[in-house]
């Protein structure tokens, strides 16, 4: 796998893999490709950074991370979105795609930060969190609704 920055030519096909996120809400999908364009905008001011991930031998697209710097934080940054596509999953595809979202962040950041639903994957997404170093520092019971509480991880760099 090559990680990379996202280019705009490559928005359909990541607009493709956000939309088979582990069961990924209407509304989660729109905010995801929200942060998606203002990444690939590279506007002014613009906080959020982005990295795709590509098959070495296709060339083809098969992962998503976005993460920028924390508002009013000297050190953290918030990874907002990490998405393999369904047809690669499995594979610890996303946890090298992490891996370089940590190296990406060298020397700027301290700490990484994710909040997630409870319900993200039937637990999936709490599972691969701790797996690759979070520990849960957080959790809002109903945050969401009823039954869908919000879980937040930090991770120390």
């Amino acid at each position: 796998m090559l990680t990379r920055s996202p280019l705009p030519s490559d928005r359909e096909q990541l607009v493709e893999i956000i939309s088979q996120g582990a069961g990924f809400r209407p509304q989660e999908i729109a905010i995801a490709i929200e942060l998606l364009d203002a990444a690939l905008a590279r506007a002014e001011g613009n906080t959020y950074e982005a990295l795709v991930a590509v098959d070495d031998a296709s060339g083809q697209l098969t992962g998503y991370a976005c993460f920028g710097a924390t508002p009013m934080t000297d050190a953290t940054f918030d990874l907002y979105w990490l998405v393999v596509g369904a047809g690669a999953r499995g594979r610890g595809l996303g946890a090298a795609l992490f891996a370089a979202v940590v190296s990406a962040l060298a020397g700027r950041a301290k700490l990484i930060r994710v909040e997630t639903s409870s319900l993200e994957g039937q637990g999936g997404a709490r599972r691969f969190y701790e797996k690759i170093g979070f520990k849960l520092v957080g959790e809002i019971p109903g945050f969401y609704r009823e039954g869908d509480d919000l879980l937040t991880f930090a991770k120390v760099l």
